[in-house]
């Protein structure tokens, strides 16, 4: 059974958040963050400020969930030794070492990456669009595609690209539905899947 997510913790600044990463990135195993809609006119950090400060820190984000009409949640972790970067994510963590942003703790995540692995993102390398057809079909089911609105732009794209990857139209059909069927239990697909701890 999954693990409850925590209370989330709402910033509303990028400064706010890097404040917390300084004095908790060592010794907290999550953080929750919370996210107001700008609609709501409230201060908010917005996803991508997020990532930014996770990434200095060493840390990843994973799916989002939906708190309320207002407002989204999304987890972060501390990357494990080895673990998978995007091209994406390694573009951008370059971005911000140049910008003297980088804490010794992120770095020394970056270091103990596995490159070869993180070669499994190259779907970012590709024009990844499920073509009018499949996306008619995917938002007709309207809690398969609620639910995958909702995901980090990461894991649509990778997705989608595992869906239109298939040279068959057969094939790329047999995928839509496996990923329409595991957004409607709201899950990622098998392919993407973290795996459970025992």
């Amino acid at each position: 059974m999954a693990k409850p997510l925590s209370k989330p913790l709402f910033f509303p600044t990028s400064e706010d958040l890097r404040r917390w990463f300084e004095k908790y990135h060592d010794t907290a195993d999550e953080l929750v963050v919370g996210y107001y809609k700008k609609a709501t006119g409230k201060p908010s950090i917005t996803w991508q400020d997020s990532v930014d400060q996770a990434l200095c820190f060493g840390w990843i984000d994973s799916i989002r969930h939906k708190i309320n009409a207002e407002a989204f949640q999304n987890r972060f972790t501390p990357r494990k030794p080895g673990s998978i970067w995007s091209e994406v994510n390694t573009k951008r963590f370059r971005e911000l070492n140049k910008e003297g942003m980088i804490h010794p703790s992120g770095l020394e995540a970056f270091k103990k990456r596995d490159i070869k692995k993180s070669k499994l993102y190259s779907y970012e390398r590709a024009n990844a669009d499920l073509p009018d057809a499949l996306i008619s079909i995917f938002q007709s089911n309207v809690v398969a595609w609620d639910f995958f609105e909702l995901q980090s732009p990461s894991y649509r794209k990778a997705a989608i690209w595992w869906v239109v990857s298939a040279k068959q139209d057969a094939t790329q059909k047999k995928r839509l539905n496996i990923l329409v069927k595991d957004s409607e239990n709201k899950r990622p697909i098998a392919l993407l899947r973290r795996p459970s701890k025992k």
